[in-house]
């Protein structure tokens, strides 16, 4: 198989990770980061992260403590695990605690919420009432306290980020920038096209929004782009439809060989047994399935999918070293290597980053402005390169184009595909486990050849 296949797979299966997910359609206002000069910060040296100066005042910091709040979404049936999260933040803390801290503090979870997933406004309200945490993780698909944390705007906020809500609020930082829900891009029909597939398909929820706009940007993908025949397109499904025999019969009738969905993981699965139910011979792109026990427990249904993380994954060669510092601490902490606690791992390293480009004398808001001059955040390696002078601003332009100022560099992804139920790297360059889409957001014509990345990119 030719390794260019992976570059469609990834620009797509980060789109549909993040629609299904989310739920807003609302557009967020365009909002320009505090912080000064737009130039990159420096961070300090190892003698000033050894400081540990008197910081009288600054919430949720001690003399010996730096503490934060999780909220997620717990164990739910359509999403997943979201408590994994905190492992990964737990994790990242450990390392940095075993190594001496920072400013001579530890850092700490002071509290964990679950908001029960449909109770969000709530938890992040009492949170903030009652944690008095220096900063707050948030890990939900409803993200309805987003008002609350934007109000809050001296709280460095730091979420995986899958929501609309996220754009237009400086104080909060994801593993990703802002992204568009609705924009039209290449990936679904380079996809086709490197496959030789002709008929394609598309599943999303009527509801919420951001699912039938990760539809609408598929099936115009497809105008623009038309690699393929989008035979078969479903965006009215409902949040936990337990049979999907009518669209599978459908989609056999009409020849269907490629399946694109903005559905959750637990409906991939629904949707996987009844392919091979009915011996329909398709294909799947799997959002938020960067799951090894996933893929194992049901290797017969996934034979073939594929997956892409918002992470560098960990299959190819060479990955950064704070990938093996994870898989490392994870296996200290006795929690397995999961997509969702990679993001806590990121999150945390984020945090980390803007108490070292703050300084000894930190405080909330240090830590905000700081991040929020930092033009080129990669968690050392791990993701893509964010500039968060530019990237909490929404990207989405007019008639499904993205605007590419606020769309960051890079359009990349690391994609791996199910085979015996294992996470299998697809073919790239030695050491780049990125693979990335060429000209640019609005590109006139489908990329023929990606290109390969290992960030950082000059590094």
């Amino acid at each position: 198989m030719r390794s260019r296949i992976v570059a469609a797979v990834a620009v797509l299966t980060i789109l549909a990770a993040a629609c299904s997910n989310a739920t807003s359609s609302k557009p967020a206002a365009v909002t320009t980061p505090p912080g000064g000069p737009t130039t990159p910060t420096t961070a300090v040296s190892s003698a000033d992260l050894k400081k540990d100066l008197p910081l009288p005042g600054v919430q949720g910091v001690t003399n010996t403590q730096i503490g934060v709040a999780v909220i997620d979404a717990g164990s739910n049936p359509l999403a997943g695990d979201y408590s994994t999260v905190p492992n990964g933040i737990q994790a990242y803390f450990n390392m940095i605690n075993a190594q001496g801290g920072i400013y001579g503090r530890q850092l700490k979870i002071l509290a964990t919420h679950n908001d029960g997933f449909v109770n969000d406004e709530q938890t992040v309200k009492a949170s903030l009432a009652q944690d008095h945490a220096f900063a707050t993780f948030l890990a939900t698909p409803l993200f309805t306290g987003a008002p609350d944390i934007a109000a809050a705007s001296s709280m460095p906020t730091f979420i995986w980020n899958i929501n609309q809500e996220f754009a237009g609020k400086p104080n909060i930082f994801g593993n990703v920038g802002a992204l568009c829900f609705s924009c039209i891009g290449q990936g679904a029909p380079f996809l086709a096209q490197a496959e030789h597939f002709t008929k394609v398909a598309v599943l999303a929820y009527g509801s919420p929004a951001a699912s039938t706009n990760c539809a609408l940007g598929l099936k115009n993908s497809f105008t623009k782009y038309p690699s393929a025949t989008v035979a078969y397109f479903d965006d009215h499904l409902q949040l936990g439809q337990p049979d999907l025999s009518a669209q599978v019969s459908q989609m056999k009738q009409k020849g269907v060989q490629l399946i694109f969905t903005c559905i959750d993981q637990a409906e991939t699965l629904i949707l996987a047994k009844e392919l091979a139910k009915q011996h329909l011979d398709a294909v799947q792109s799997l959002p938020n399935s960067y799951d090894p026990t996933f893929a194992a427990n049901n290797a017969q249904y996934l034979e073939g999918s594929f997956v892409a993380p918002q992470f560098a994954a960990l299959e190819y060669s060479d990955i950064p070293q704070t990938e093996k510092d994870f898989v490392t601490w994870m296996g200290k902490l006795g929690k397995p290597v999961q997509e969702l606690a990679g993001y806590g791992w990121i999150l945390a390293d984020e945090l980390v980053e803007g108490l070292k480009l703050a300084g000894p004398s930190f405080s909330q808001q240090k830590v905000i402005a700081a991040l929020n001059q930092d033009t080129s955040y990669d968690a050392g390696g791990m993701i893509e390169p964010i500039d968060w002078t530019t990237q909490h601003n929404d990207p989405t332009g007019p008639n499904g184009t993205t605007k590419a100022q606020f769309a960051g560099k890079y359009i990349c992804a690391s994609t791996v595909k199910i085979h015996d139920g294992k996470f299998v790297p697809l073919a790239t360059q030695d050491g780049k486990p990125w693979t990335c889409m060429t000209g640019g957001p609005n590109s006139p014509t489908l990329t023929k050849q990606p290109t390969y990345e290992a960030f950082p990119a000059n590094g």
